[in-house]
C-alpha cells in the first residue's frame, strides 16, 4: 500500500498550488525589475517534501511516494568568480581613467597647436618674435625703438610662461580638491556597506535573505572597486543556537609589488564594522629651519605651532596634510562608534595547584596602556588537574598606508599630485617609491616648464653681462687699460686661472645686467621659476641690452658693434642641457633633454602625448575587458524576458495542473464516500 493516504493527496495538490503561486510571484518580480539598475535575477528554491520513517502497516509491496513540494526560499543568480574578475578589472579602469583625466587637463593647458600665429603654438610664436626682434637689433644697434621691441617680445614670452604655470597650479589645486572629495566618497561607500551589512544580518536572523539589500550592497562594492583594488570575502558567522549568518569582509587587494609590505591588505570592512580614510597628518615644518645647524630653542626650530611660533616638539606642532598626500586607514568602528576588538584564544596550559591557589581560581585582566591590548587569563580545575588559558583582546588600530598600497582612481589622482618623474629627488626614490623617476604627474610638467624658464633666463642673463675688452681681446679696466697679473695679460685667448679670475672680478670693467628676474621690480634672478620669470626692473626701465663687450680704442663705449646681439641670436639655435637638478635640488644630474629652447618646449608636448597615448591605450583595453565581463555577469544575473516568459508558462501550467489534481481528487473522494456500496 502507499505511504500517503487518501487525504494526503490533497496536501500534494495544495503544496503544488503554493509553489506555483510563489514561482509566478518571483517571475513577476523579475519582470517588474527588468530595468532596475543593479537588480539581480531571483530564483525560487524548491525541494521535494518527503516524510521519513516506516508506517505501522507498511507493506513491502506498496510504492512509497513523496508528500509534495516545499518552497525553501528565494535566491539570487550570481557568479562570484565573475564578480571578482569584474571588480579587479574595474580597479584598472578607475586607475587609467583618473590618470587620463589628469593628463587631459594638462593637455588643455600646454597643447597649443594652431593657437599661435601661422598655425604655430603661442610659446613657439613668442620665441620666434623675440628671435626676429634680436635679428633686427643687430642692424640697428643703439636704437631705443628696436631694443624696446626685443624687450616687449621677451616680456610677452615671460608672461605667457607665467600664464601656463599659473594654470598648471590651478589644475593642481582642482585635482587636490577632487582627490579629497573622492576620499570622502570612499568613506561614504564604506559606511553604507557597513550599515547594509548590519541590516542584512538582522534580516537573516529573522529568516529573510534581504535580496534587495544585497543588490544595493553589490552596487556599492562595484563602485568601491573603481577607487581601489579590493578583496571581497563572504564567510558564515556563528551567532549561537546552531544558527549562522553571512559575514562580509573587504580588504585592500595586495596592490603593492613589495612582498615585504603587509599594509596593502588592510581590513576596510569587517561585518558591521568599517574603517575610514583620512589624509596622513605630519608636523608643519619651519620654513626657516637650517638643517646644517642643530635645532635649538632660540632661533632654529624644526616645526611651527598652531599660533605660528617655533617648537622642536613634534607633538606640539601644527598638523598638516602629508606633502605626499598619503592616506591612513582608521580603526574599525560600528555605526554607534564602538571599536572593533578581536579575541585570540591561547592554548590550554597545565599549571600546579599552588599556581591555581595563588590565583584564587579567578580570572585576571591586564591592559597595556600603550597598545590598549587586554590580556585575560582564565584559571580552571578539573578533578586533580589545574589549567590556565590566555585570551588576548586586541583593539582595531589605524594603519598608515605605504606609497603603493592602493591601486585605482585614488592612487592615480594622488600620483598626479605627487609624481615628478625625472625631477624626483634621490630621497623620494630611496625612501618612498623606487619607480618614481618613471611616473609623471602635474609636478613633472611644472618642473619641465621651470626648466625652460630657468634655462632661458640664465642663458640671456649670462649673455648680457661680462667684462669689457679691447679690440685685441685684452680685458681692460674702467680706464681702458689692459689687465696684467704677474706679467701675464688677461685675454679671451687663454683659460684664466682662479687667481686671474679673482683679479678680473676685482679690477675688470664689468658691465651689463640681468635681462630676466624673479619679479618686475627687481633684478634678482635667484629662484626663477615659470610662475615668476619676468623682465628685470633695469631692462624694463629702458636700459639697453649690451650689444658688444669690445671697446674700440678711439671710443669710450661700443656703439655699432653687435657681436653680443649676434651671440644672443645664436642662443636660439644652441643646444643646451636641461638638468633636473637645476630646478629640483637633490634630483638627477643627468640631462633630461638636450636641445634648443623651442625643442625643449616641443619635448614637453611630446612627453605629454606619449603619456596620454599609453594611458589611453590601456584604458581602452581595460574598458573593453570590463564590458565583456559585465556582459557575462548580466547573462547570469540579469533578467531575460525570454526566460521569464518560459517560467510564466511553466508555473501557469503547473498551477493549472495542480488545480486539476485537486478537482480530480475531489471527484474520486466523492465517489468513494457517496458512491461506494450503493446499488442501482
Amino acid at each position: 500500500m502507499s505511504s500517503i493516504g487518501t487525504f494526503g493527496s490533497y496536501t500534494q495538490a495544495r503544496l503544488a498550488i503554493y509553489a506555483s503561486q510563489a514561482g509566478l510571484s518571483v517571475t513577476g518580480n523579475n519582470i517588474a525589475n527588468i530595468n532596475t539598475y543593479g537588480y539581480t535575477r531571483q530564483r525560487l528554491e524548491q525541494s521535494s517534501f518527503y516524510a521519513g520513517g516506516a508506517d505501522r502497516y507498511y507493506s513491502s509491496f506498496g510504492a512509497r511516494t513523496g508528500n509534495g513540494v516545499l518552497c525553501t526560499g528565494v535566491s539570487q543568480l550570481r557568479d562570484p568568480y565573475l564578480d571578482i574578475r569584474y571588480r579587479s578589472q574595474m580597479s584598472n579602469v578607475g586607475a587609467m581613467d583618473a590618470k587620463l583625466g589628469g593628463l587631459e587637463g594638462i593637455q588643455a593647458i600646454l597643447d597649443e597647436v594652431s593657437d599661435g600665429e601661422d598655425g604655430f603654438g603661442i610659446i613657439s610664436a613668442q620665441l620666434d618674435k623675440m628671435y626676429d626682434a634680436l635679428q633686427q637689433l643687430t642692424d640697428q644697434t643703439g636704437h631705443d625703438v628696436y631694443d624696446t621691441q626685443v624687450r616687449a617680445a621677451a616680456d610677452a614670452l615671460a608672461k605667457q610662461i607665467n600664464s601656463y604655470a599659473n594654470r598648471l597650479s590651478e589644475l593642481y589645486n582642482n585635482t587636490l580638491a577632487g582627490y579629497k572629495q573622492d576620499v570622502e566618497t570612499v568613506n561614504n561607500i564604506l559606511s553604507n556597506i557597513r550599515d547594509l551589512n548590519a541590516s542584512i544580518r538582522k534580516s537573516e536572523i529573522h529568516g529573510d535573505n534581504a535580496l534587495e539589500l544585497r543588490d544595493e550592497r553589490n552596487l556599492l562594492i562595484d563602485q568601491l572597486s573603481e577607487y581601489m583594488k579590493i578583496d571581497v570575502i563572504y564567510t558564515e558567522e556563528d551567532i549561537g543556537a546552531g544558527q549562522t549568518v553571512e559575514k562580509l569582509t573587504i580588504r585592500l587587494g595586495n596592490a603593492n609589488p613589495d612582498a615585504d609590505v603587509t599594509t596593502d591588505s588592510t581590513l576596510l570592512v569587517d561585518g558591521t564594522y568599517a574603517a575610514q580614510f583620512s589624509m596622513t597628518q605630519v608636523p608643519q615644518p619651519n620654513p626657516n629651519f637650517d638643517p646644517t645647524k642643530p635645532p635649538n630653542g632660540v632661533d632654529n626650530f624644526q616645526y611651527l605651532k598652531p599660533d605660528g611660533s617655533g617648537t622642536n616638539n613634534a607633538n606640539l606642532a601644527q598638523l598638516i596634510d602629508s606633502p605626499n598626500f598619503d592616506l591612513t586607514v582608521s580603526e574599525l568602528r560600528d555605526s554607534n562608534g564602538r571599536l572593533l576588538y578581536t579575541m585570540e584564544k591561547g592554548r590550554l596550559e597545565t599549571i600546579t595547584e599552588a599556581d591555581y591557589n595563588a590565583s584564587g581560581g579567578k580570572a585576571t585582566t591586564v591592559t597595556d596602556p600603550d597598545t590598549n591590548v587586554t590580556t585575560i587569563t582564565v584559571f580552571t580545575k578539573s578533578g586533580n588537574q589545574y589549567y590556565k588559558q590566555v585570551y588576548t583582546k586586541t583593539p582595531s588600530a589605524a594603519v598608515a598606508l605605504d606609497d603603493n598600497d592602493l591601486y585605482g582612481a585614488l592612487q592615480s589622482e594622488r600620483e598626479l599630485l605627487t609624481e615628478a618623474g625625472e625631477y624626483s629627488t634621490a630621497d623620494t626614490i630611496a625612501k618612498i617609491d623606487e619607480n618614481a623617476a618613471g611616473k609623471r604627474g602635474i609636478p613633472y610638467y611644472q618642473k619641465a616648464l621651470d626648466s625652460l624658464a630657468v634655462q632661458l633666463a640664465s642663458a640671456f642673463n649670462a649673455a648680457n653681462q661680462g667684462f669689457m675688452r679691447n679690440e685685441k681681446g685684452e680685458y681692460i679696466d674702467k680706464d681702458g687699460k689692459p689687465l696684467i697679473l704677474d706679467g701675464t695679460t688677461l685675454t679671451t685667448d687663454i683659460k684664466l686661472t682662479d687667481d686671474q679670475l679673482a683679479y678680473l672680478e676685482a679690477n675688470g670693467n664689468k658691465v651689463g645686467f640681468n635681462m630676466f628676474s624673479v619679479r618686475g621690480d627687481t633684478d634678482n634672478a635667484e629662484g626663477i621659476t615659470a610662475s615668476n620669470i619676468s623682465v628685470s626692473a633695469t631692462w624694463a626701465s629702458g636700459e639697453q641690452i649690451i650689444s658688444s663687450f669690445v671697446r674700440p680704442s678711439n671710443q669710450d663705449i661700443a656703439t655699432t658693434d653687435s657681436t653680443n646681439i649676434l651671440h644672443m641670436v645664436a642662443l636660439f639655435t644652441t643646444k643646451m642641457d636641461y638638468l633636473p637638478s637645476a630646478v629640483a635640488p637633490d634630483s638627477s644630474d643627468i640631462p633630461l633633454f638636450n636641445g634648443t629652447f623651442g625643442e625643449m618646449w616641443d619635448n614637453i608636448g611630446s612627453v605629454l602625448g606619449h603619456d596620454m597615448k599609453g594611458t589611453s591605450t590601456l584604458l581602452d583595453n581595460y574598458y573593453a575587458a570590463s564590458v565583456t565581463l559585465d556582459t557575462s555577469r548580466d547573462s547570469v544575473s540579469g533578467v531575460d524576458l525570454n526566460d521569464e516568459a518560459m517560467n510564466l508558462m511553466q508555473y501557469s501550467k503547473s498551477y493549472n495542473a495542480a488545480c486539476r489534481l485537486m478537482t480530480t481528487l475531489d471527484s474520486l473522494l466523492d465517489k468513494l464516500i457517496n458512491g461506494t456500496g450503493i446499488t442501482t
